[in-house]
């Protein structure tokens, strides 16, 4: 090889070595002004517009802090459309986070790397660009334990799916600081644009009242920008803010595509009025309900929720000796069990289950109750 080929050789390595590493979109945050209070309950919806959706990007819209510290969201990966639910450990965890209940098509796995935790994903359900989804994520004590949920909704079909739940061995263990929306490159393919919408943001705190994310700070990982770091090459390529549709505004993060230039600054804050008082997802509705007996003497009660309704949270069923349910029940069976559709329950032997009339109330997971449901008797 002559000087000049070696030269040419020698500066095309050093100028790979260069950009190596560096070819990442910046990831960015929206993070909501709900930093001073605990919550149990978190709500955002997300969407990704069409020309916004690039392989092996993470579209987070849920992230939050505490003894239960944890994500949620949407992803790109080259599987398929991914849903994602993941919670952190913690040094005041007593055991080991499990899940309690995981929906159909959902995986659980403990993870490493940037901390340890569980992590839940599900391939199965999918999503479509162009399409919002709601995020709901819950948490109740259970003992000394905090349980979290994790429900969808899809715009498209209005059907919601719980997609897990997870057992933290710690004792109010409530959704703390400003909750973080993000979108994040995990592969370096910072030349593709992508795109998240996010709006219609609640976080409700433990006494019941509810807050709307009404305004937000945006923000890029400046330590990120810098030569040598992952998103130095597109260092210029981000912007944020607030943008609007036929169907009102909603908050906006690009990273990537090296058209994408900023139209604010790095942090800057951002906000969309809102008038609400409380989320407007239409409350849960009982479909249908039975009380058969079961083999072994007890009494088993099944029911269906109306999928494109709010989901069950909760279940009371009760039994009296008249049809109008006046006076005390004779029989109370009562629990906190999201996916419960089915439970057994002994009768005392002096109750005929034939002659007595029950009832069936559900609470859905935004706190709203459902009227008494007559359940069939089955002889």
């Amino acid at each position: 090889m002559n000087s000049q080929l070696l030269a040419a050789a020698l500066y095309l390595s050093s100028a790979l070595v260069a950009t190596a590493g560096q070819n990442a979109a910046p990831s960015s945050h929206m993070v909501y002004n709900d930093a001073s209070f605990p919550g149990d309950i978190l709500i955002n919806e997300v969407r990704v517009p069409k020309d916004g959706e690039t392989m092996y990007t993470y579209y987070e819209a849920l992230g939050w802090s505490g003894k239960g510290a944890g994500y949620a969201g949407i992803q790109a990966h080259p599987k398929a459309h991914n849903y994602i639910f993941s919670i952190w450990d913690h040094k005041e965890h007593t055991a080991p986070i499990n899940a309690a209940y995981r929906g159909p098509g959902t995986l659980t796995q403990n993870f490493g790397g940037e901390g340890t935790g569980l992590k839940s994903w599900n391939f199965t359900l999918g999503w479509d660009t162009d399409v919002w989804y709601t995020l709901v994520a819950r948490c109740w004590p259970v003992g000394d334990h905090t349980f979290y949920g994790y429900w969808v909704r899809s715009d498209k079909t209005r059907e919601w799916t719980h997609m897990v739940t997870m057992d933290v061995a710690a004792k109010d263990a409530y959704f703390n600081g400003g909750n973080d929306s993000f979108i994040e490159d995990w592969l370096e393919t910072g030349k593709n644009r992508r795109t998240t919408h996010l709006r219609n943001g609640w976080k409700r705190k433990p006494s019941g009242e509810w807050h709307a994310f009404g305004a937000a700070r945006y923000s890029v990982n400046s330590w990120d920008l810098s030569e040598g770091k992952r998103s130095f090459n597109f260092k210029t390529n981000w912007n944020g803010g607030v943008a609007k549709d036929a169907d009102g505004e909603f908050y906006f993060m690009t990273a990537g595509g090296s058209e994408t230039e900023p139209t604010t600054t790095n942090p800057s804050n951002h906000s969309i009025e809102r008038h609400e008082t409380k989320p407007g997802y239409a409350a849960i509705k009982i479909q249908s309900g039975k009380v058969s007996t079961a083999e072994n003497g007890n009494i088993a009660i099944t029911w269906e929720i109306d999928s494109k309704m709010l989901p069950q949270f909760s279940f009371t069923i009760t039994a009296h000796d008249n049809a109008g349910g006046r006076g005390d029940p004779l029989l109370v069976v009562q629990k906190v069990e999201p996916h419960a559709r089915t439970i057994e329950s002994p009768l005392p032997k002096h109750l005929d289950p034939n002659k007595l009339h029950w009832h069936l109330r559900c609470r859905d997971i935004l706190g709203n109750e459902s009227a008494a449901f007559p359940l069939q008797v089955s002889k």
